[in-house]
């Protein structure tokens, strides 16, 4: 006898037929059939639900999402999220040091870019709040830490300190670092001062946000920077030892910036003692290029009005040889990549790596893609590359399009982020939130802006909002992106993303049927039920 039986709903199953069904089955987590309802009367189940007409859908995937650090964020640090001016984060910051004064470190993160110059914002703001104990404040990206005075003297960064290529120290007029530093390895050069957070911080850090994540729909999560130095894959460990996991999740390894063969040869170690049915660890992130907002980002062309095309993070036959290392030890990897000539780079280390070995079962993964040459579709169509993309950004972004996308790409900004035109090349599409760059990270929102090209509440139809009309998808395209292509991702597609006999029974109930309401109201749109392996791990009040 089956468990559970769902009838009379609205279930689209993002099968290859793209098909529809009134019912579903469930065993021991396992889903037992799918069709009819009346095919369905025939199905014995100790419980019988009625959907009335609900929309029943496989469980929404996170791509991409750093949960590990984006929960200690929110649960152990000042939250700089949602300013609307500079003068925000320093009411914020001054605030949170008063209430608490005995603190040895004060970090925060979610400062914009825009709110400050292109050097960033200065030691001296923070110099002005707390001058005698460290302050460091991530940007909203990661991308960037602003730091007081403090921290530059404890760390030995003045103005003889260098940093690789792809790295920034954003300096004064007279070679003083002012604050800002920015991409991983110039960042590296706090780490000495940075907070260690414990397994139990990070078992608490992990629950909740799973938690939270599963009131959005979500049922398995990729973590792409799970580093084998801190304490948070003993933690998910544990929590998964203890039955206390109630998504999926899986992740990837944080290569190091300063020492890339640095703990690889413990990967597979750790990926064997870790490896279970709701945690693994199958991919190794690898940072190709920066961002545009810190002008680290690596390009084809020049930023606009200057000869300079921002430097790669690796130099090109480094990223082929590790690549290749990569590879040998049967990982996939998880590229960031944001400009053209980064995406092309990754692509020739993918080349290398299947001509080292040209039988290899790969899924290569390339993340953000804010800027792609269309002469290039073609190799990621050929390498069937999974392109996690980050439809919840793709809108002209207040602050961010106006003031640093345009002056620094121009004409490229109004084609940035495609997916429309790559799903035309037969390119795999994924999609993610990056959270917690992305704060809220509901994939009814990502699903309704890739289907719109415009903010949240912004007018669809008013064709000076819209980001590359061209590049829309329809609203069916971005739920198989957020569940079929990003289970294809993370090598889970034999067991979620799509309502089939035979996968685990990871659903999300929706109030309505998303394809019958306008695109822009998508995200009104209410969770009713969250459901992974059978068990529902969410309920609307």
């Amino acid at each position: 006898m089956n468990d559970v039986l769902y009838k009379n709903g609205q279930i689209y199953t993002v099968d290859d037929s793209r098909s529809w069904a009134e019912a579903v089955a469930v065993k021991d987590g396992r889903i037992t059939f799918v069709g009819s309802n009346e095919d369905a009367k025939g199905i014995e189940a100790a419980e019988v639900i009625d959907l009335d007409g609900k929309m029943l859908l496989p469980g929404f995937i996170e791509a991409h999402g750093h949960v590990t650090w984006g929960a200690i964020d929110s649960l152990f640090k000042i939250s700089l999220f949602g300013a609307e001016d500079a003068q925000y984060y320093i009411d914020t910051i001054k605030k949170f040091v008063a209430d608490n004064p005995d603190l040895p470190v004060y970090e925060g993160a979610g400062w914009e870019n825009p709110f400050f110059g292109p050097e960033g914002p200065s030691r001296k703001i923070l110099d002005e709040i707390c001058s005698d104990r460290p302050m460091l404040m991530w940007s909203h990206d990661k991308h960037s830490v602003w730091v007081n005075t403090h921290v530059l003297e404890l760390c030995g960064i003045d103005k003889d300190t260098t940093v690789p290529a792809g790295n920034v120290i954003e300096r004064e007029p007279d070679g003083t670092p002012g604050g800002t530093l920015r991409e991983f390895a110039a960042i590296a050069l706090i780490d000495s001062v940075r907070p260690v957070f414990t397994k139990e911080h990070y078992k608490k850090a992990v629950d909740w946000i799973q938690r939270d994540l599963a009131r959005h729909g979500v049922t398995a999560i990729l973590d792409p920077v799970l580093d084998p130095e801190e304490e948070a894959i003993a933690a998910i460990k544990e929590l998964n030892e203890n039955g206390e996991l109630i998504c999926k999740l899986r992740g990837a390894f944080k290569s190091s910036e300063i020492d890339s063969y640095k703990h690889i040869d413990d990967f597979p170690k750790i990926r064997d003692a870790v490896d279970s049915h709701m945690f693994k660890i199958d991919q190794v992130k690898i940072f190709a290029d920066g961002v545009v907002e810190g002008k680290t980002a690596y390009l084809k062309q020049p930023y606009e009005g200057e000869t300079y095309t921002g430097d790669p993070i690796w130099e090109p036959e480094h990223l082929n040889e590790f690549c290749k290392k990569v590879d040998e030890l049967g990982f996939d990897i998880h590229v960031h990549a944001i400009g053209d000539a980064a995406v092309a780079m990754t692509l020739d280390a993918i080349d290398a790596a299947k001509t080292a070995d040209p039988d290899r079962d790969r899924r290569p993964v390339i993340t953000h893609l804010q800027i792609v040459d269309p002469a290039d579709y073609h190799r990621l169509a050929d390498h069937k590359v999974a392109v996690v993309t980050n439809p919840y950004w793709h809108f002209k972004y207040r602050g961010f399009f106006e003031d640093i996308e345009v002056p620094y790409l121009g004409e490229r900004a109004y084609h940035e982020y495609p997916m429309k035109s790559m799903q035309d090349a037969g390119i795999i599409l994924g999609g993610a939130s990056d959270y917690n760059v992305t704060p809220i990270p509901a994939p009814l929102r990502g699903i309704q802006i890739g289907a719109t090209r415009v903010g949240i509440d912004e007018d669809p139809n008013d064709m000076e909002l819209v980001l590359a009309p061209e590049e829309r998808m329809s609203v069916e395209d971005m739920v198989e992106v957020f569940t079929k292509g990003n289970a294809y991702s993370m090598r889970m597609d034999d067991i979620t993303g799509s309502v089939e006999v035979g996968k685990c029974a990871d659903f999300v109930i929706l109030e309505k049927n998303i394809f019958e309401v306008p695109p822009e109201d998508i995200y009104k749109v209410k969770v009713v039920q969250t459901i992974s392996e059978g068990k529902v791990i969410y309920e609307a009040e």
